[in-house]
């Protein structure tokens, strides 16, 4: 039975309120003639038989995984492919240097061309994709050579719609032995609907890309996005039937 209530706030609040309190009851034992306190503790404080201890309370990262698979799966909704019923796909891009000579149309990430002039609008475009995080370069082929010597090198990449993308792609590849091709033929299809589900997004790093959604909160409706997706594969299926 409930004996009495004693607030342990320190220092006491002056309108009288109490956060903390010591509530005492007496439980009788048969045959003793003592009755332990039980006690009942507000806040991180957890109390048996007298006995408190803190709860400690361990930081968490999994909000930041959390609004990262949810970026996932809205981007996957956005970049479903309807004719091929896959999701991410890239485009192969490449662009040329010369081994002698100034024209160089394949500067690399977050170096700036030096000759854009003599560069295609394409190699200029794919320059500005690689410095924004969108591509994977898969390697490099000699295009032109005389006598045995190479003349220009082309360096091959697979650029996609967004760095989830191409993040997803670098790292989700190897999970289920999908290869990139060869500089010469390269592979930048997306993935099927079965391959996307083999992948397991929890081994994934997207520490490139926390921030970005992190800061923005961009969080899209699972189940809208999942249910437009199933829309988008059933019309498929109705235009194509035979």
């Amino acid at each position: 039975t409930f004996d009495h209530e004693t607030c342990l706030d320190d220092p006491p609040s002056g309108d009288g309120s109490c956060k903390v309190a010591e509530r005492v009851y007496k439980c009788p034992i048969p045959g003793s003639t003592t009755q332990p306190a039980q006690y009942i503790c507000g806040d991180d404080v957890y109390c048996v038989n007298g006995d408190c201890e803190p709860i400690v309370r361990e930081p968490s990262d999994e909000f930041k995984d959390a609004v990262v698979a949810l970026n996932a799966l809205g981007q996957a909704n956005s970049e479903f492919d309807e004719s091929t019923l896959t999701l991410f796909k890239g485009t192969a891009e490449s662009c040329a240097h010369k081994v002698f000579g100034l024209a160089n149309c394949c500067s690399g990430k977050g170096v700036p061309l030096l000759v854009p002039l003599l560069c295609s609008p394409s190699e200029v475009l794919l320059d500005q994709k690689d410095d924004a995080g969108l591509c994977h370069k898969i390697g490099t082929y000699c295009s032109s050579s005389f006598l045995g010597i190479c003349l220009s090198n082309r360096d091959v990449y697979c650029c996609f719609q967004s760095k989830i993308s191409r993040i997803l792609q670098e790292q989700g590849r190897p999970q289920i032995g999908k290869t990139w091709g060869t500089p010469k033929k390269p592979v930048c299809d997306g993935f099927t609907i079965f391959e996307f589900q083999q992948l397991d997004l929890s081994v994934m790093d997207f520490t490139e890309i926390y921030s970005e959604f992190v800061d923005a909160a961009k969080l899209p409706d699972e189940a809208a996005a999942l249910i437009e997706i199933q829309a988008k594969i059933e019309a498929y299926y109705a235009a194509h039937k035979p």
